[in-house]
């Protein structure tokens, strides 16, 4: 009984929490699947389309969808790669700065979102997470 009210309470956060983050992102005109890619570059400083997708656990085709979107804006750009072959995307500075102002706008939500909740549950919470999607995989 407890697994099905977990998964029930899951399920029931993803509708409020995304719109939580369409409506921080809204003003930069980013959408969570565009914030997935930038803030992966961010960290990672550059990768393949593929590298991305396999990050993200989706199909190539709509990240390079998405890629060309943030390219066409100027927030992501081509970078050399060790074969000519391999197509490399890295932020742009627009892309840099775009970042830090949706990450200024997600803090807060992420901040109002756990707000309650100490900084033990949330670390028991992040492990929990992690286990789950070690065991999605």
């Amino acid at each position: 009984m407890i697994r099905q009210e977990i998964f029930r309470q899951f399920i029931l956060l993803e509708k409020p929490v995304n719109s939580a983050l369409d409506e921080a992102f809204d003003e930069f005109t980013m959408t969570l699947a565009r914030w997935k890619i930038v803030d992966y570059l961010n960290g990672a400083g550059q990768s393949t389309l593929v590298g991305i997708a396999d990050y993200l656990s989706v199909a190539k085709p709509p990240v390079t969808r998405t890629v060309s979107f943030l390219e066409e804006n100027g927030l992501v750009e081509q970078a050399p790669g060790s074969d000519r072959r391999e197509k490399r995307i890295q932020l742009t500075q627009s892309g840099k700065k775009l970042y830090r102002k949706c990450r200024t706008a997600l803090d807060e939500v992420q901040r109002r979102l756990l707000d309650g909740i100490s900084d033990a549950e949330q670390r028991a919470l992040l492990k929990t997470f992690m286990k789950i999607q070690d065991n999605a995989r």
